[in-house]
């Protein structure tokens, strides 16, 4: 009786011991997966919004180029402002070309073009049909909020069971009116913001304009102007960017683009966390019942057959290797004889699973090679880029077949020598940037100039393999394809004390001394204040991750004393020097 009563309270404890750890992870899980899943639909509802700003931003950069390219057009706005253009046919059929051509242009983003003259109150409406010409009186919405004076740029309404962008033109001397755009955007737009956005199907998304005025909705559950008052009543979307809100029923995201020109609302029921995370909460409990279940049996199993034998069994436990087991003889059919049983079958499926996990890492690395043996083979796309040259000069078009030899030469350059900070000699890197300039040369046809002075004893100098032409990506990219008009680009790699000296120099839109501040501060590591007016045009917080990359690789490879230096003022351009010594590979090092 008395050793049935150690066993039991034994027994008790273990049970205690074994179940309440489960019971308390199982509950820290389940709340565990809630949070997981709120903060993971949190995290992506965030990214979407951020994607659809982009969306949305590029959008109205296009609408605000459509609207300024037509506006820029003199002959056009000539004959918008002359009084006898219904009966110059010249000019008639100017107007009904140029709208025509940009429409056309555009029509993967709009479905008609509206451009207006005050000065005779006529209309020109283009779509896939032609062109028509109405009068139309300015007083009446949406065009009214042409008249009131407050209209800086363009403006969003919805018309007509569509959305419409608004652009007024005003002389430089008076600010008086003289005309407008506007353009009906396809549906298709508002499908794409739709697709982006409602990951979830009971969430509501809304798009409204300037005036937090609704442009469009999907599944809208509650009016836009209920959301806003009872959580935005505070946003300014002038100056408010992405916030977020969670209250007992829903959570709120709310985003403004382009300074407030649009503003986007999604509304998802906190039901949604609750059924995505329901599955997952039933399992946990079922896993930690079930767990618990197994720990009681065990605390029972294990409580009934504590004995001296299992004692020398766990002795013999500890001092044998796994790698050098084998199988023991068991002497008896007792609870001792099952555990040794037990025993040796734990061990060989041990031996077996240690076996079989070496195996697997085998089998991973086979399939790893494999998967690299299966890789698109790089002469097979020289060989087509080739083939298509060929066709190219069958056919009649040698700049095609120029093109794509240059294409081969800068992928052969790219794929070759393999990995790491490769060296290459001066000569075969200006190669590498002449093909890349014969591309960009190619693509802004009458627009860009380039000039390119090397000292020749430098020709056979070594440095990194793509140093040089990074850089004049970035000045492509960011000098010069902002700014309008020609484009002038001077490269000079000259050797002054023994160092080699390569200088871009772009003629663009250069940076802002804010932003060039902080584009030096992060190229020596340094943690700077977030520059205030940054010209986004010149893209300066991005221009800094491309020459950072060569200005660490330049550093890395030949000491802190060498890299890159910036120098740039706004509206003037931006020069990058790259300092490196003017050494030649004198050891016999294979070059690419």
């Amino acid at each position: 009786m008395k050793r049935t009563g150690i066993r039991f309270r034994l027994m008790v404890m273990m049970i205690c011991l074994t179940t309440l750890p489960v019971i308390i992870i199982t509950w820290i899980a389940t709340n565990n997966t809630r949070a997981s899943v709120e903060k993971e639909m949190i995290d992506a509802n965030t990214s979407r919004m951020m994607w659809a700003d982009q969306y949305l931003s590029e959008l109205i950069e296009q609408m605000d180029r459509l609207f300024y390219t037509l506006q820029i057009n003199e002959p056009l706005m000539q004959g918008l402002g002359g009084p006898a253009v219904q009966t110059d046919y010249r000019t008639l059929n100017y107007i009904r070309e140029t709208l025509t051509s940009s429409f056309f242009a555009n029509s993967r983003k709009i479905d008609n073009l509206t451009l207006y003259g005050a000065s005779n109150q006529l209309a020109y409406s283009v779509d896939y049909v032609g062109m028509n010409t109405a009068m139309l009186d300015l007083n009446k919405q949406p065009w009214n909020r042409l008249l009131d004076g407050t209209i800086k740029n363009m403006y969003f309404a919805h018309s007509n069971d569509a959305i419409h962008v608004y652009h007024g033109m005003n002389r430089f001397e008076d600010r008086t009116l003289f005309g407008a755009i506007a353009v009906r955007l396809n549906k298709e737009i508002w499908n794409g913001i739709v697709e982006i956005l409602q990951s979830e199907a009971e969430s509501s998304v809304y798009l409204l304009n300037d005036k937090m005025t609704e442009l469009s909705s999907v599944n809208e559950k509650e009016p836009v102007a209920n959301v806003i008052t009872a959580q935005f009543a505070d946003y300014n979307p002038q100056q408010a960017g992405f916030q977020y809100r969670k209250t007992d029923r829903n959570f709120y995201f709310i985003n403004s683009v382009s300074d407030g020109q649009l503003t986007v609302i999604k509304v998802i029921p906190r039901s949604t966390v609750t059924q995505s995370a329901e599955a997952t909460i039933r399992a946990g409990i079922l896993t930690g019942m079930l767990f618990a279940a197994i720990s009681i049996l065990l605390s029972v199993l294990v409580s009934l057959q504590i004995t001296r034998p299992i004692i020398a069994l766990a002795r013999r436990m500890r001092k044998t290797r796994i790698p050098d087991f084998e199988v023991q003889s068991v002497q008896s059919q007792d609870e001792v004889g099952l555990l040794e049983s037990g025993y040796n079958s734990m061990m060989q499926r041990m031996k077996e699973l240690i076996e079989d996990e070496y195996q697997r890492e085998i089998d991973v690395k086979n399939a790893q090679l494999m998967a690299l043996q299966a890789q698109i083979n790089p002469h097979f796309l020289n060989n087509t880029l080739h083939m298509i040259g060929g066709m190219a000069l069958v056919k009649g078009v040698p700049e095609i077949y120029k093109i794509t030899n240059v294409i081969g030469d800068l992928l052969r350059y790219a794929i070759s020598g393999g990995t790491g900070n490769q060296m290459v000699t001066l000569d075969k890197e200006l190669g590498h940037t002449r093909n890349y300039i014969f591309i960009q040369e190619n693509r802004f046809v009458g627009r860009c100039t380039v000039e390119l002075q090397v000292d020749d004893e430098l020709s056979d100098c070594i440095l990194p393999k793509f140093t040089l032409q990074p850089l004049v990506e970035n000045a492509f990219d960011h000098g010069l394809q902002p700014k309008e008009g020609s484009w002038r680009l001077q490269i000079r790699v000259s050797a002054v004390r023994g160092r080699m000296l390569i200088a871009i120099k772009d003629e663009g839109v250069g940076m802002t001394p804010s932003g060039l501040q902080v584009l030096r501060n992060e190229l020596h590591g340094e943690t700077a204040p977030k520059a205030e007016g940054l010209d986004r045009a010149a893209g300066e917080r991005r221009r800094g991750i491309g020459i950072k990359n060569v200005h660490d690789r330049l550093r890395l490879q030949f000491g802190h004393a060498y890299g890159l230096r910036v120098f740039s003022a706004a509206g003037v351009g931006t020069m990058i020097v790259a300092i490196l010594p003017a050494t030649v590979n004198n050891q016999g090092d294979k070059l690419t």
